[in-house]
């Protein structure tokens, strides 16, 4: 009874949470979507930003700091719990593609390289957020980098990795548990430590 409760009251959170951001999203119906699924859509955009392919399960949580940025999945693959997609550019993740929980995913700096310029958006985002505005909504994006990420079919990345903008992982390539991805990572090679490097293809 109790597991009957649950599952009623996750439905009806999901379908509550989908019903606000329906614009941004297409999911393929056979895809499985976990408790533990987030979207933060910071700014109201009316179009699609988030496409799903057939038979995903998803866990992770989809993340737009700004008006930007494009997430596309794939079909039968799997993302766990507590893994962010931050996206700004485009991240693309293909078929058969696994993802262990924690991971980041980060096509984007975030913040500038000149600290004078992260300065003056502290105080833009202290003043937004005191004002009860979207603590990003007025954050100047012009000064960070950005470039889109691309994980290609079969491959697996492990728990608390974190893969940094600009970056291709190639098919059926497999990125070690806790790893830092900075450069590309070859089709059928294992990639660890950090800075990541290949041990194995």
């Amino acid at each position: 009874m109790i597991n009957l409760l649950l599952n009623f009251y996750r439905k009806y959170k999901f379908n509550k949470m989908m019903s606000k951001i329906k614009y941004n999203i297409d999911i393929d119906d056979s895809a499985v979507i976990m408790p533990s699924i987030n979207f933060d859509f910071r700014n109201d955009i009316d179009k699609v930003r988030i496409v799903i392919g057939k038979d995903s399960m998803l866990g992770c949580n989809f993340i737009f700091e700004s008006d930007e940025g494009l997430i596309k999945i794939g079909d039968r693959t799997f993302i766990n719990g507590g893994t962010n997609l931050i996206s700004r550019s485009k991240i693309e993740i293909g078929n058969d593609v696994t993802i262990g929980w924690g991971c980041y995913i980060y096509d984007h700096n975030s913040h500038s390289l000149d600290w004078q310029s992260r300065v003056h958006d502290i105080e833009q985002q202290r003043f937004d957020y005191i004002s009860g505005k979207n603590f990003t909504v007025n954050k100047d994006w012009s000064n960070v980098k950005s470039k889109p990420i691309k994980i290609c079919d079969k491959s697996w990345i492990g728990f608390d990795a974190l893969i940094l903008k600009g970056v291709t992982i190639g098919e059926g390539a497999i990125v070690g548990a806790r790893s830092v991805v900075t450069k590309d990572v070859e089709p059928n090679s294992i990639m660890a430590g950090n800075p990541a490097v290949v041990i194995k293809k």
